[in-house]
C-alpha cells in the first residue's frame, strides 16, 4: 500500500475512535442546585415505625438534628415529626438486635393534605445493627 493510503486508513480510524470517546468523557451540565430545607415550609406530619423484631436500640434523625430514642417503644412506635414538605427528606435510622437473623424495619409518614409515604428497609442476616437513611419526597 501506499503511504498516502496508509495515512488516510490510520486518520480515519482515529476519528472513528475518537468521536465516541468524546462525547463519552464530556462533564454533563451543571446541577441545579436545589433548595435548602431549612427554607421549606415546616410541617407536623404522623410517623409510625413498625420493625419485625424488637431492637434493643433504635433511634432516628432528620436533617442532622437530635437523634431520637425509640428503643422502649414496644412493638411499633408512634410519633410525629416536623419536616419540610417539599425537595428530598432524608431520616437516618440506626437499630441493633440481639439476634443475627434477617430484620425488616418500615417507616410510614402521614402529613395532613398529603398522600401517605412507606419504605420498608432490611438488615441482612448475620449482622445485628442496622444503619439506614430513608428518602421520602413529595
Amino acid at each position: 500500500m501506499s503511504p498516502r493510503i496508509t495515512f488516510l486508513l490510520t486518520l480515519a480510524g482515529a476519528i472513528l475512535l475518537g468521536l465516541p470517546l468524546l462525547v463519552l468523557t464530556q462533564t454533563s451540565a451543571p446541577v441545579e442546585e436545589q433548595k435548602p430545607l431549612e427554607d421549606a415550609v415546616r410541617q407536623n406530619v404522623y410517623a409510625n415505625l413498625r420493625y419485625t423484631g424488637q431492637p434493643t436500640t433504635l433511634r432516628l434523625r432528620q436533617a442532622k438534628g437530635e437523634w431520637i430514642d425509640l428503643s422502649a417503644s414496644g412493638t411499633d412506635a408512634d410519633f410525629e415529626l416536623e419536616l419540610p414538605l417539599s425537595g428530598m427528606i432524608e431520616i437516618e435510622l440506626q437499630a441493633e438486635w440481639t439476634t443475627a437473623a434477617a430484620q425488616a424495619i418500615t417507616l410510614t409518614l402521614e402529613p395532613d393534605g398529603h398522600e401517605s409515604k412507606r419504605d420498608t428497609q432490611w438488615k441482612d442476616e448475620g449482622s445485628h445493627k442496622l444503619h439506614t437513611i430513608f428518602r421520602y419526597s413529595w
